[in-house]
C-alpha cells in the first residue's frame, strides 16, 4: 500500500499533491504538455490506473474528485496512448519507405561518400540494402554505406 503524507492539512499518498481541492499525481503530465517522448518516466496505462485507484481511494471524501477532472485525466490517458500508437506506426512506416527507396538503388551503379568524413566521391554498383540500428545501408562491394552518404545516380 502506498504510504501517506499530509500536504496543507490534507492526508495525500506519497507522490501526490493537492491543488484547489484535487489530489493528481506529481510529475504527471498536464494537459498543456505538447510532447510525448517515451522515456523512463512517462506512465503506462497500468501504472495510470493504480495511480487513479490510489487517488479515488484517498481522496478527501468532504472535497472528492470532481466528475469533470476524473474525465479529463481518463482522455488524456487515451491522448497518450493514442500518440503512442501513432508514434509507432510512423516508425514503422517511415522504416517501410526507407527500405522501398534503398530496393530501387539495387543494380544502379550510385555515386557515394566512402566514409563520412571523406570528401572525394567514389561510384560503385548497389547489391543489396539492410537496417542496421534503424538505418538504412546499402552494401556496394564488400562495404555498407548508410543511405545519406549517397550523392546521385550515375547513368549508364
Amino acid at each position: 500500500m502506498s504510504s501517506l503524507s499530509s500536504l496543507g492539512g490534507t492526508t495525500t499518498p506519497t507522490g501526490y499533491a493537492t491543488t484547489g481541492g484535487a489530489t493528481t499525481p506529481t510529475g504527471a503530465a498536464s494537459s498543456s504538455s505538447t510532447s510525448s517522448s517515451a522515456s523512463s518516466s512517462t506512465l503506462n496505462q497500468q501504472q495510470f490506473l493504480q495511480l487513479l485507484t490510489a487517488q479515488l481511494q484517498n481522496q478527501d471524501p468532504m472535497d472528492p474528485v470532481s466528475a469533470t477532472d476524473f474525465t479529463t485525466q481518463l482522455a488524456e490517458l487515451s491522448t497518450v496512448s493514442g500518440i503512442q500508437q501513432l508514434e509507432t506506426t510512423l516508425q514503422q512506416m517511415l522504416q517501410l519507405q526507407q527500405l522501398n527507396q534503398g530496393a530501387g538503388l539495387i543494380g544502379q551503379t550510385v555515386s557515394y561518400l566512402p566514409s563520412s568524413s571523406s570528401s572525394t566521391s567514389t561510384e560503385g554498383v548497389v547489391q543489396a540494402i539492410s537496417v542496421q540500428n534503424g538505418q538504412l545501408q546499402v552494401q556496394i562491394g564488400n562495404q555498407q554505406v548508410p543511405i545519406g552518404q549517397i550523392n546521385g545516380i550515375v547513368q549508364s
